[in-house]
């Protein structure tokens, strides 16, 4: 009787942000993308999948003849991945079924191997028996001596840097191979840190909305139609191969336009966007120019990079209207949110990266209560997050008072029904439209812009008084039409603490 086998990596960001070294990161991502790939880890087991439907964001489906087969191969695989790269967890779960059923099995897996993931017992290796010295990088117990580096590393680590230069390789023959004379950055503080200023950087997740729901309704629709098992898996690998497309064409259309922004002279390379005086220079090493933006996971429709903040919402609002527009065969349109979370270059990237899932997880809720998952979101904080503190907690702590809210915060990246705000009109409209807080008159008038952060905690009726003072010597002085003179939206919330938060950061790549 025919297998189908599911494996599923477990706690990839875990494994992935055990170092707060970015080449360790990049490292361990590969190591991820080279554990679910034909041509990684598959390639060295023996008895090769009969067929691989789905391989790629830390999960794989391969059909195998018999139990026996399936069960050696995932012998052969764990040990390899025991040995190549420690400390990652997989779940796998084996399931027969008969010829013309394989969608309801398909179906049918997905839940097996979610319910695998939360029953199993997790590992609790005896670590650091006799080992007096610590990793570095992890506090894991010592294995290896860097000899360069003169630091003691685990096992964990040790690998990351044998497979380091082949990972970097990987991403550069992936997003710019076209490109010469361009590199990605090894180091958090090559991101484009101007010296002497507050160096900021901006960890963003991406993930799709409702794809699994999407998945489960098409298996389904399979079923009832009694869809031959080769016309299937042919239209399984089918929207598979389009949605991997999709996330790497999305990622290699920003870095085309970050590209596109960058102005040399003589030796030095400069990003430039709008307002001018948030441009910045660039490093370089001997590669060429180092990019203020770096790449970290890539897998169906979920990613993570990291970039110098003050393009990090630009980069991110070219990846989600890429998303918009979107048509994977059998699915149709996948929609995505993104989470951005800005934080100084050395804080913890683990606590950094949690933070942006919950950003995006917070999007997500919002269309959700909108009933608009079809359409992109995103969400972003600036600054240092409290350990294992939500969305919810840090706004009520940070952005109510009084009975009003202080942020519109999520925003979808374009008006619809039911929305009255967007991102596109706080960037186009409400920092950079005619009546902008970047324009004239609110250019001229900086101590205005700024005390309008104190003001508009106080209420509309603040607001109103005070553009009514301010008007008396400057007739120009109002907000943009979508907002009343008191700057807030229905008199409970208002975004213009929002767009004052950007007004030193977003540097507008368009």
């Amino acid at each position: 009787m025919p297998i189908i086998s599911a494996l599923d990596i477990v706690g990839i960001q875990r494994y992935i942000f055990a170092s707060n070294r970015l080449r360790d990161i990049v490292a361990a991502s590969y190591q991820v993308r080279w554990s679910t790939s034909p041509n990684g880890a598959l390639k060295h087991c023996p008895h090769f999948p009969k067929n691989i439907i789905l391989s790629g964001g830390g999960n794989l489906i391969v059909q195998f003849d018999t139990l026996d087969v399936a069960r050696e191969f995932t012998a052969w695989y764990t040990r390899l991945l025991h040995d190549k790269a420690p400390g990652l967890d997989v779940a796998v779960v084996h399931k027969e079924y008969t010829k013309g059923d394989l969608a309801q099995a398909l179906l049918n897996i997905q839940g097996e191997i979610a319910e695998k993931k939360l029953r199993r017992r997790p590992s609790a290796p005896m670590l650091g028996i006799s080992v007096t010295e610590s990793c570095r990088e992890t506090g894991l117990p010592a294995t290896h001596f860097h000899k360069t580096e003169q630091v003691p590393l685990s096992e964990t680590i040790w690998k990351r840097r044998e497979v380091y230069r082949t990972a970097a390789e990987e991403w550069v023959k992936l997003f710019l191979q076209r490109f010469a004379h361009y590199e990605f950055p090894d180091e958090l503080d090559d991101l484009g840190r101007t010296i002497y200023d507050t160096s900021l950087i901006a960890v963003v997740h991406i993930d799709g909305n409702g794809v699994g729901t999407k998945i489960s309704g098409w298996l389904k629709d399979s079923v009832k139609q009694r869809k031959d098992d080769a016309v299937l898996v042919t239209e399984y690998k089918k929207w598979s191969a389009q949605i991997d497309k999709l996330a790497e064409s999305s990622f290699r259309y920003a870095i085309d336009k970050v590209i596109q922004a960058i102005q040399k002279s003589q030796d030095r390379a400069t990003v430039v966007g709008q307002p001018a005086h948030l441009s910045f220079p660039l490093k370089k090493n001997v590669q060429g120019t180092v990019l203020p933006i770096r790449p970290i996971l890539l897998g169906g429709d979920d990613m993570t990079f990291v970039c110098d903040a003050r393009i990090a919402h630009a980069v991110t609002e070219i990846i989600l209207g890429t998303f918009d527009k979107s048509n994977v065969p059998h699915l149709g349109k996948i929609s995505a949110c993104a989470g951005i979370c800005i934080v100084r270059s050395h804080f913890p990237f683990s606590r950094a990266y949690e933070f942006a899932e919950k950003l995006c997880r917070s999007a997500k809720d919002w269309l959700r209560q909108k009933a608009a998952v079809d359409m992109c979101a995103l969400d972003w904080h600036i600054g240092s997050p409290r350990p294992n503190e939500n969305v919810v907690e840090m706004r009520k702590r940070n952005y109510e008072g009084n009975g009003y809210k202080f942020s519109c915060r999520p925003y979808p990246l374009k008006t619809f029904s039911g929305s009255d705000l967007s991102w596109k009109w706080l960037s186009g409209e409400l920092l950079d439209g005619p009546d902008g807080l970047r324009k004239e008159p609110w250019s001229g008038k900086r101590n205005k812009v700024k005390a309008l952060a104190d003001i508009i905690r106080k209420g509309p009726e603040a607001v109103e008084l005070a553009l009514e003072r301010w008007a008396v010597v400057d007739s120009r002085i109002c907000f943009p039409k979508a907002i009343s003179d008191n700057g807030y939206v229905c008199l409970s919330r208002t975004p213009i603490l929002d767009a004052l938060e950007l007004l030193d950061i977003y540097l507008d790549l368009s």
